[in-house]
């Protein structure tokens, strides 16, 4: 049963994170709301994103920022630049992890243009 508030827009977006020491990494987020972003990565990278592959650090949520390339109708796109901490980090096959990130804190602009597109997609998927 689906427990979410908030609509979420299944789809496969491009997606930078970059980790606490700075690296960035493109990865695919395969799903977004208004409260977080879920991204699919190799375990490989998952360890550079939670160290280890634990979601906590030192009694804290790992942070982290991620730019997301929102598609929006006629092929325009608007990158998002969200700080976020990790909610989950959950291996879903051998060599693939899904890990969960919710926004720590959106500026109006990015919330506008997150929210617009929340709106677009699910709007074109109740077609």
């Amino acid at each position: 049963m689906e427990k979410r508030i908030y609509p979420r827009v299944v789809k496969e977006i491009s997606a930078v994170i970059e980790n606490n020491q700075g690296i960035h990494l493109d990865v695919v987020a395969v799903d977004a709301s208004s409260e977080g972003v879920c991204i699919q990565c190799n375990t490989a990278e998952r360890n550079l994103i939670t160290p280890g592959g634990s979601f906590v650090s030192k009694g804290k949520p790992v942070e982290l920022y991620i730019w997301l390339d929102l598609p929006f109708e006629g092929g325009a796109v608007k990158k998002i630049c969200v700080k976020c901490h990790v909610a989950f980090s959950r291996r879903v096959s051998k060599d693939q992890c899904k890990i969960g990130m919710r926004y720590m804190k959106l500026d109006k602009g990015v919330q506008d243009t997150l929210f617009s597109y929340i709106q677009c997609a699910t709007a074109s998927n109740d077609l």
